[in-house]
């Protein structure tokens, strides 16, 4: 059986529920695309594989999107983010502070606490 374009759409906006940025974090984001070189136009957010503290959360320049991304745009800036990545991320909040980003609330979306119970007395990563 073969699928159906309606069955084949991929949904393209990040919606303000499925990734929440602080103002802080939308600023940095906007004033980091406007210093990068012109051919950088998004902030790619990624996952990368975990141990026992869970997965890694980052973010690199990329020069365009790809047909699997979900977009969000935003006052100077411009998010993207892979379907697997995007399902460890969905429900997070993005913030800066400290001179860092901050990733708060990732692990709503695979049920857990974020914190390893075997490692350092429980003290996560």
């Amino acid at each position: 059986m073969s699928a159906t374009a309606e069955q084949l759409e991929y949904i393209r906006s990040l919606s303000q529920d499925d990734l929440r940025l602080t103002p802080a974090a939308e600023a940095k984001f906007a004033e980091l695309l406007a210093d990068a070189d012109p051919e950088l136009s998004v902030i790619r957010l990624f996952v990368t594989g975990g141990g026992c503290g869970g997965m890694s959360y980052g973010m690199t320049y990329g020069e365009g999107t790809t047909a699997y991304d979900t977009v969000r745009e935003g006052p100077g800036y411009r998010l993207a983010v892979d379907a697997v990545a995007l399902s460890f991320l969905r429900g997070a909040q993005i913030d800066f502070a400290n001179d860092n980003f901050v990733f708060q609330d990732v692990f709503q979306s695979v049920g857990g606490s974020g914190l390893c119970g075997g490692c350092a007395g429980g003290r996560g990563f």
